[in-house]
């Protein structure tokens, strides 16, 4: 049995975190992952959802957030993940589920190349707000462009 502790590292794209998430290998009982909100993730969720059944050739996400931070784990099978903050661009393979990725606010996230059993499991740090999210890439750039990374100085869509 061999036990593992989380580690977390950058990837280049604006404070997105890769974490490598404690588990347990145990070839006689099986393997097990574990992460404590407070502790293990970077934030405590408010909500989770779960994407599944997601054709290979579609793509989710598409969209960043304002407030918002998310961690993505693919519980099951496996997808790819392009993060973008505006000025540098990450692809990533999400193939195991002792392996998180944490989004910040105002990163452009796209998942895509789903597994036919993939289960992609996102933990949210707002509950669901539609004004939160931005959905134009153009408009996007811009305000990423601007700098404009805080909280309080994000504009607010009304639908």
């Amino acid at each position: 049995m061999t036990i593992t502790k989380t580690y977390a590292r950058t990837c280049g794209v604006r404070g997105v975190r890769l974490y490598d998430m404690r588990h347990v290998d145990d070839q006689s009982r099986g393997n097990l992952t574990v992460g404590e909100f407070g502790r293990d993730l970077p934030f405590i969720p408010r909500r989770y959802f779960i994407t599944y059944d997601i054709p290979s050739a579609q793509t989710r996400g598409e969209h960043a957030h304002r407030r918002c931070e998310q961690f993505l784990i693919c519980v099951s099978g496996r997808c790819n993940l392009v993060l973008d903050d505006g000025m540098h661009r990450a692809e990533l393979r999400l193939d195991r589920p002792s392996f998180g990725v944490y989004v910040p606010p105002m990163v452009w996230a796209t998942e895509f190349k789903h597994t036919a059993d993939s289960a992609l499991l996102v933990f949210a740090s707002r509950p669901y707000e539609p004004e939160d999210y931005i959905r134009d890439y153009s408009d996007f750039l811009r305000l990423a462009r601007l700098g404009k990374n805080k909280e309080s100085k994000l504009p607010l869509l009304t639908t």
